[in-house]
């Protein structure tokens, strides 16, 4: 409840109407998961989690890959090594995955694919914007308003960005599959 009462009086004290990078963080999030949701197959959908998941990992647990990475690219920054180098990590997984990993039969396009892909869409969006903030340097983070940090970079957002897409898969997931997938 104390998460919920800190969440209403961030958003009452946002300012909606001047341009900043808050706001466009947050209409970059509403707006792409939106049209995410309309683009992308549920297979599609599926690949870009399980990319955005390994790249993260791959970041966290094998440094050498920054080192590399650094190399090709020449970035000062470590931040922006170790954002560069999730980019780039996501972009080969993704297109490798997309290829290979997750040819499914689940790209249906009707209205409960619609239903499912909208929140799924607008979690993985959130889960994306929570790694890069989390990626970017200390000061510029510093910089963004609270509501971005309540949501984004508080200290259990990042627990709750890596679950919530894979429970509302392992939750709803199950009424948009295909009688032929099961």
């Amino acid at each position: 409840m104390q998460y919920y009462t800190e969440f209403q009086h961030l958003v009452r004290n946002f300012n909606w109407h001047s341009p900043s990078w808050d706001l466009f963080i947050l209409l970059f999030w509403l707006v792409a998961s939106v049209l995410y949701a309309f683009t992308a197959g549920r297979g599609r959908l599926l690949s870009i989690l399980v990319s955005v998941y390994m790249a993260k990992l791959l970041v966290l647990e094998a440094p050498f890959l920054q080192t590399i990475v650094n190399a090709k690219l020449n970035i000062v920054t470590t931040s922006l090594q170790t954002l560069a180098t999730f980019g780039v990590l996501f972009l080969i997984l993704f297109f490798f995955l997309s290829k290979y990993g997750f040819r499914t039969t689940a790209e249906g396009r009707g209205g409960s694919s619609l239903v499912f892909g909208v929140p799924f869409a607008f979690l993985q969006i959130g889960l994306l914007l929570n790694i890069v903030l989390s990626f970017i340097p200390t000061n510029v983070q510093q910089s963004l308003h609270p509501l971005i940090h309540f949501l984004f970079l508080h200290l259990g957002a990042g627990f709750v960005w890596l679950i919530a897409p894979v429970a509302y898969l392992i939750i709803f997931g199950r009424f948009v599959s295909h009688r032929s997938d099961n």
